[in-house]
């Protein structure tokens, strides 16, 4: 499967004939595709933002995957990736959601009532943010890309960090 692999440039080259690589890419995309019952899944989709594998579901995702193809995740730290169930459910942003209910609803009525005089204003109003600024983790999300790579190397391994060359 891999004939060669070097270190090139802080990256790592891997050989690959084109039929293992796509055997590969299959193999992991049928896997997510049945954890998170998505069915567009591509080498770019993130585990959490795009497959909504949350918590203890991308937890459970990569414990099903590491067993399943024999890699070592020892040098994988989990909270730099992922938040914790806890994390998801106990977040100031998700107290302030409930807070503030009544205005996203009120938010939905005017905006539903002026689609019917202007779509320009309706626009205005939908795009509105009652937050000052957005919430935005640190996480960097694990892309499939990342899950090949990490298959096809046996170990934790960043897909931006690989280079393939096809025998």
């Amino acid at each position: 499967m891999i004939s060669d692999l070097k270190q090139d440039n802080m990256k790592t080259i891997i050989k690959i004939s084109f039929k293992d690589l796509k055997q590969n890419y299959l193999e992991v995309q049928q896997f997510l595709q049945k954890e998170s019952g998505e069915k567009k899944i591509y080498n770019k989709s993130k585990v959490a933002n795009d497959l909504s594998l949350w918590g203890d579901d991308n937890y459970d995702m990569l414990e099903k995957f590491i067993t399943k193809y024999n890699i070592d995740f020892s040098d994988f730290k989990y909270d730099e990736h992922f938040q914790s169930e806890c994390e998801l459910t106990i977040s100031i942003w998700s107290i302030l959601s409930v807070l503030l209910l009544p205005l996203f609803i009120t938010k939905g009525i005017i905006s539903y009532l002026f689609n019917f005089l202007s779509n320009k204003y309706s626009y205005k109003i939908d795009k509105f943010n009652f937050f000052i600024k957005e919430h935005k983790s640190n996480k960097i999300d694990l892309t499939m890309g990342d899950l090949i790579t990490s298959k096809i190397q046996g170990k934790f391994h960043f897909r931006e960090n690989a280079k393939f060359v096809l025998n």
